[in-house]
């Protein structure tokens, strides 16, 4: 009977309190080394600054999963209310969440392909970050059978969602070539990485953020957002992404090294349309948050559920008083039984009124 977003929050805080220690370990040693003078990652002090890299990507590498975690626990509390649908493999994502938690902390050494490490922690490296793609595969498939057949509105936190699927499996699919032993020698360190992080990074975690703020805007201001302003701030927002970070994958292919500031010739188009690219795309975040800005103070009042959903926090009014529940709620049913809700948005059919 938990929501599908407590369950990725779950996942996120195991990876949390697993894996942070190690970035503050790292630093201790760093200090050790620089203040005490003991030879750690220092080769000139009998150091290997190869173990850099180890620590460094053992924390930096779930990190990625700390902020797409959440995110995909968003998309799943969107796409069923907007599909007034239950939502499909309740049980497959859940545990797909842990299972990214757990085999994603795994994973780090797929970023040091090329850092001499050896051949067979190279080809362990490249399973598990193949392995690592099936939960991910698992939610995107279940999020698409959600949609299959259902009442489908597609109001502004839907059109998001639906946005971080296809960005993020963008994303996804970039980073299995990443994930190959072979052809990860000829990207590294390229814009493709660029490319693919942003895509994971600002496709997925970002659109779903998008996603998860108009959704729940009505319930956190008690105000409602003009929805006309919100399209039209979404196809700039897509446009203007795509613009901008799939020329870096071409950019990459062809050999671009990320963190130049200057290039060869042949790769001035791509970086100019890149740039216009990011044009397009603040001037959508700027409409998106004006309008946002706009509706918190002249928007109209929200009711306590607008968008017909299930979960507990839509039986309260907008915004929810100080204490929220005057007693504990009592959970007599799951979060996404939209027929037996009985929130004041829903008719006797128990579908959403309007």
């Amino acid at each position: 009977r938990l929501p599908l977003f407590v369950w990725s929050l779950y996942a996120t805080a195991w990876i949390q309190i697993l894996v942070t220690p190690v970035v503050g370990i790292t630093l201790l040693l760093t200090l050790v080394e620089r203040l005490v003078g003991v030879g750690v990652f220092d080769p000139a002090k009998g150091g290997d600054p190869i173990l850099y890299q180890h620590l460094f990507w053992i924390y930096s590498h779930p990190a990625v999963y700390i902020m797409i975690l959440p995110a995909m626990g968003v998309i799943s509390e969107i796409i069923p209310v907007f599909s007034q649908k239950k939502i499909f493999g309740y049980k497959a994502i859940a545990f797909s969440s842990l299972t990214i938690a757990s085999v994603g902390s795994l994973v780090w050494g797929h970023h040091m392909f090329v850092s001499g490490q050896s051949d067979l922690a190279s080809v362990i490296f490249s399973l598990l970050t193949f392995l690592v793609a099936v939960p991910s595969a698992v939610k995107v498939f279940n999020w698409v059978a959600t949609l299959y057949k259902g009442s489908i509105r597609l109001e502004p936190p839907l059109l998001f969602a639906l946005t971080f699927i296809f960005l993020f499996s963008i994303g996804g699919l970039t980073g299995l070539f990443q994930g190959a032993l072979a052809t990860d020698v000829h990207l590294h360190d390229t814009y493709w990485v660029v490319g693919h992080f942003h895509y994971i990074i600002f496709g997925g975690m970002g659109f779903a953020f998008f996603g998860g703020l108009h959704y729940w805007f009505p319930k956190i201001s008690g105000r409602l957002y003009r929805k006309k302003p919100v399209f039209w701030a979404w196809v700039l927002l897509f446009v203007g992404f795509n613009t901008l970070y799939f020329p870096m994958l071409l950019l990459g292919w062809e050999g671009m090294p990320r963190r130049y500031y200057d290039y060869l010739p042949q790769f001035q188009t791509p970086h100019v349309i890149s740039t216009l690219g990011s044009w397009i795309l603040i001037s959508g975040l700027i409409l998106m948050l004006g309008n946002l800005l706009y509706a918190l103070f002249r928007g109209g009042r929200a009711e306590a559920n607008p968008w017909g959903a299930a979960t507990l926090e839509w039986q309260l009014p907008s915004p929810p008083p100080a204490e929220n529940f005057d007693t504990f709620p009592h959970v007599d049913r799951g979060p996404y039984e939209f027929k037996s809700a009985g929130s004041p948005s829903r008719d006797e059919k128990g579908l959403p009124k309007g």
